[in-house]
């Protein structure tokens, strides 16, 4: 008895909660049977198929970029660590005596460490040691004096390789230079290029980049200064007008002018010479140098 009751109430309970889940058990139903047809309707859709497309072409282009730039660098490394390493100097190695024989041809092989040995790597896993001596406040290089990761760290340093005559050969070469904010890369070029060849023919010099001129030396117990001029000075007279009265401090001194338009123009107010023929001022005050020690 007391089973048939539990049974008469579960049925009585089941009744009403058929009656208030038969709504949503129908939309879940009705849910199911149209999911197909809607994930159909959704991938056919011209706009996700555009998009899937476009993100599939621009993964495979960066994927061949990439694989291709990788591939590239590692050849031109190997490549250049090939002609680095064929022209190492050659050692000598001696044998020791064979059969009572004192004297044997002896071979030769290039010198070489661990740091200049190399083997083919997977792409994009090579590493090499690499050696940076410059100072990159210097602001002035022969590029031909440098190694070429030197080159590209000050590269990345935002200097230049401008071409110029260079004043210790009278040839045309290539040169890293970085000018001050307010500076010229031929000023800077000048001044530099000056003052090494000066110094190279032993007058000791010293650069200025305040108000004195730009470069300062001593022939004899006799001060000598050059000023490096490239006509902007003439925008505001005033200071011409002060350099001159610096100069008043210097036994000789004369213009060096990068424009040879305006080598007129500086003559009226002293000494001038034309950038393409300084060598042959110089040339004079290192003969007089010489002929002071003397």
């Amino acid at each position: 008895m007391e089973t048939d009751g539990l049974l008469v109430l579960f049925i009585f309970l089941a009744i009403p909660f058929s009656v208030i889940l038969a709504e949503p058990l129908q939309e879940i139903k009705r849910s199911i049977q149209e999911f197909p047809s809607r994930l159909f309707s959704f991938l056919i859709n011209p706009i996700f198929i555009v998009t899937i497309f476009s993100i599939a072409f621009l993964g495979i282009f960066f994927r061949i970029f990439f694989l291709y730039k990788s591939r590239r660098d590692y050849i031109r490394w190997e490549l250049e660590e090939k002609e680095r390493i064929k022209k190492l100097p050659k050692k000598k190695i001696s044998k020791p005596p064979i059969n009572n024989v004192k004297r044997i041809k002896p071979s030769y092989v290039k010198e070489k460490d661990e740091e200049d040995s190399f083997e083919s790597m997977p792409i994009g896993t090579y590493r090499r040691s690499v050696h940076i001596r410059v100072d990159e406040y210097k602001r002035y290089f022969h590029k031909k004096n440098i190694s070429k990761d030197e080159v590209k760290y000050l590269l990345n340093k935002d200097y230049q390789i401008k071409k110029y005559k260079n004043l210790l050969n009278g040839r045309m070469e290539n040169f890293l230079l970085q000018p001050r904010h307010n500076e010229s890369y031929t000023h800077l070029f000048l001044t530099k290029n000056i003052s090494e060849f000066l110094e190279k023919n032993g007058i000791e010099t010293q650069l200025f980049v305040t108000k004195k001129p730009d470069i300062v030396f001593e022939i004899d117990g006799k001060r000598f200064a050059i000023e490096i001029e490239t006509g902007s000075i003439f925008s505001k007279i005033s200071r011409m007008e002060e350099k001159l009265e610096g100069l008043k401090n210097y036994d000789k001194w004369f213009f060096v002018v990068t424009d040879r338009n305006k080598v007129k123009k500086y003559k009226k107010y002293g000494d001038a010479v034309d950038k393409r023929y300084v060598k042959s001022r110089l040339d004079k005050l290192v003969k007089l140098a010489k002929k002071a020690q003397k």
